[in-house]
């Protein structure tokens, strides 16, 4: 099967874009030809090099909805970019296209090129929160467009998890081509002993240290600030925690003013962004999340597969039914106590690997997407 995999192209580093790589890499893996297309801007070189060792990759001259003055109502607007897409998306001829939008509004003008190419195509959606949710500029006409855009794109209209599946089906007021396909992580052989010191020790952690460990953009959704306020509280209960906050963005500056003013340089620290996160979970005794709201997070599926505790807090944890005590920690009550306990660490890390293993493997996503391609191709057959 040919597969064209598009990036409205936000970025390399979010979560969505990691989707394109693993989804790209899996169907590699089972036969199919797979093809990138993105953006040309620099940010978006990351995941073209990465993504070439699986398939082809085809640069475009196109303007992600963010980079245009009146974002997504320009995009929708853009009669020209869908229509000059849609020609060069008919000239690659794929057996169907895998559109991978951000959000609801991001990427309108390809969600339109998708619909005009004729070529069987779905649309993965990994954030569903509306403008108005968002509180964001002239929500109101922002949601009108991206409903509109959604609502005349034919085929079926992916998110995950279920929590996701119920705001799109709200948004659009019809559930009828919604579907859920579970994002998917490679799952790594576990880190002997060996290797989880030499990897602490490059980091400056000893092994009687209590490492945390936190990926993302550093953006007011990822909630880094109170990332921040939580390590202090866990420090300050138990002195020998250290934590790592992996990931660049905007609120960096204000970051680096709070640790400053605090003197917890020493406690808490931020590595710009690298591609051996996965390596850098290996170092760690925990992972920590605090985000406001999330689809269905990679940082935190790589953690489960690299048998972290994922303490998280409870907005996340009702939004993900499937962690629970056993394989999780809830941040509330006297949550912090359990951080001190190393057996039982570890015995929830070893659930979460199970997990892991069980429900979130890219090969089994890449199955589920297999099922939905043909399920596209016969629908226009």
């Amino acid at each position: 099967m040919k597969i064209l995999l598009v990036s409205t192209s936000s970025g390399s580093r979010g979560g969505g874009e990691l989707c394109l790589l693993y989804l790209g890499r899996a169907l590699a893996a089972r036969g199919h030809q797979v093809t990138l297309w993105t953006s040309r801007h620099p940010r978006m070189d990351e995941l073209a090099e990465r993504f070439a060792a699986h398939g082809q990759v085809i640069r475009a001259a196109y303007t992600n909805t963010y980079d245009r003055p009146a974002r997504s109502l320009s995009s929708f607007l853009d009669r020209g970019t869908a229509r000059r897409v849609a020609a060069e998306w008919r000239t690659l001829a794929p057996d169907v296209i895998h559109l991978n939008k951000q959000n609801l509004e991001d990427g309108l003008d390809l969600v339109a090129a998708a619909r005009l190419s004729g070529r069987p195509a779905l649309a993965m959606i990994h954030i569903t929160q509306s403008a108005a949710y968002l509180r964001a500029a002239l929500a109101p006409l922002r949601d009108w467009a991206a409903r509109r855009a959604l609502r005349r794109f034919p085929g079926p209209l992916v998110t995950t998890p279920e929590s996701r599946r119920r705001d799109l089906t709200d948004f659009l007021g019809d559930g009828s081509r919604v579907r859920i396909v579970t994002n998917g992580v490679p799952i790594p052989p576990p880190v002997d002993v060996s290797e989880h010191t030499a990897l602490r020790a490059e980091l400056g952690i000893d092994a009687t240290e209590l490492l945390g460990i936190a990926v993302g953009r550093m953006v007011p959704q990822k909630r880094p600030l109170l990332f921040l306020e939580t390590a202090a509280a866990i420090h300050a209960r138990l002195p020998h925690a250290r934590f790592l906050w992996v990931g660049d963005g905007a609120l960096a500056g204000e970051w680096d003013a709070w640790v400053g003013a605090r003197r917890l340089g020493a406690v808490i620290r931020r590595l710009p962004w690298r591609n051996d996160v996965p390596r850098l979970l290996d170092s760690a005794d925990f992972f920590l999340h605090v985000a406001e709201f999330e689809g269905l997070a990679f940082a935190i599926l790589e953690a489960l597969a690299a048998g972290l505790p994922c303490a998280i807090t409870p907005n996340l944890l009702g939004e993900m039914p499937f962690l629970d005590a056993q394989n999780s920690l809830a941040i509330e009550g006297e949550w912090i106590s359990r951080l001190a306990d190393r057996t039982l660490l570890a015995t929830i890390g070893t659930a979460a690997r199970a997990l892991a293993e069980c429900e979130f493997s890219f090969e089994r996503m890449a199955a589920d997407y297999e099922s939905l391609y043909v399920e596209c191709i016969a629908a226009q057959s």
